[in-house]
Order: structure tokens, then C-alpha cells, then sequence
């Protein structure tokens, strides 16, 4: 898959990827499976208080 990042985002990942000695993918999935943990939580209840990625320019 890929996904497009702004390059202010996409610097911050990279640069927080190589502090955790991980690859950019790596990193992005260990992130990915953090907010999938946080979802399944006792007492999570998904808000729109996100905004929504579909909808950025």
C-alpha cells in the first residue's frame, strides 16, 4: 500500500523511527498497532474528536 505524508509528518516518523532503531514501515505499523490497542481498551468509546485523514488536502 501506499500513502502519501506531508513532509512534516513524514520527517517526525522518520526521525522518531531511527530513535527506536526501526524502518520507517516498522515504525509506522508499531504506531498503527498502538491505536488499534488503544480502540480495544475497556471503556474506549470512538468520539469524531478525530479528524477524519480521507477529508485532508
Amino acid at each position: 500500500m501506499k500513502i502519501r505524508l506531508p513532509p512534516d509528518v513524514h520527517t517526525h516518523v522518520k526521525e522518531m523511527a531511527a530513535k527506536q532503531e526501526r524502518s520507517l514501515n516498522g515504525h509506522i505499523v508499531f504506531l498503527l498497532r498502538q491505536e488499534m490497542e488503544k480502540e480495544k481498551a475497556p471503556g474506549n468509546s470512538l468520539q469524531a474528536t478525530s479528524p477524519d485523514a480521507s477529508h485532508a488536502e
